[in-house]
């Protein structure tokens, strides 16, 4: 049976912190590949910028990485799929696989809160990228979730670079050479350097 990981979110824009959490999750969890899932554009998020740029600079990091790759299956929809009906899918697409759900700390602390919470502790299995010192132990043991947590210490996110962006600075220790031409050569962020 394969072992897949599926890590979701915005990657608004995909930075170093996510491409080495991922690495670090397919090597200490054994995965055969994780997939990233970013969110389609219905997702509320200020500053969200069009899926198919999110997806194609994913696509240029993980093109020369054996066991990285990108989903669609949250794009190109009329509406934002939620946790749940994105895991639905997945489950059904990989139903003989056993599967993975990446979250990072910060969206992982939230899982008690969510739409359909009891489904989403009781039926799935996770991997928690910890990078932010959140503490997890009480959240696991109280609603008896189970995962994994992959310890990192890349203090780096995309609102960093977004920030770095518009203040004109170069964003070369934040993200790839691939990923910082894309944003100039598409003018994104309000690329100024």
């Amino acid at each position: 049976m394969k072992k897949y990981g599926f890590f979701g979110g915005a990657f608004n824009p995909p930075t170093i912190a996510h491409i080495e959490y991922a690495k670090r999750a397919v090597k200490e969890m054994e995965l055969d590949k994780l997939f990233f899932v970013p969110v389609g554009d219905y997702y509320n998020k200020p500053g969200l910028i069009s899926e198919k740029h999110r997806y194609k600079m994913l696509q240029e990091i993980c093109k020369n990485e054996e066991k990285l790759e990108v989903l669609d299956i949250e794009l190109n929809r009329k509406e934002n799929l939620t946790a749940i009906d994105a895991f639905h899918i997945i489950k059904q697409k990989y139903k003989h696989s056993d599967i993975y759900f990446v979250l990072g700390s910060d969206n992982f602390i939230k899982l008690p809160t969510w739409n359909k919470n009891k489904e989403l502790i009781n039926d799935y299995k996770y991997i928690v990228l910890e990078r932010d010192g959140n503490k997890l132990d009480n959240i696991i043991k109280e609603n008896k979730i189970n995962c994994n947590i992959i310890y990192g210490n890349f203090q780096i996110s995309s609102t960093m670079v977004r920030d770095a962006i518009k203040r004109g600075e170069k964003i070369s220790k934040w993200t790839f050479p691939v990923v910082e031409e894309y944003i100039k050569e598409n003018n994104l962020y309000k690329f100024t350097f």
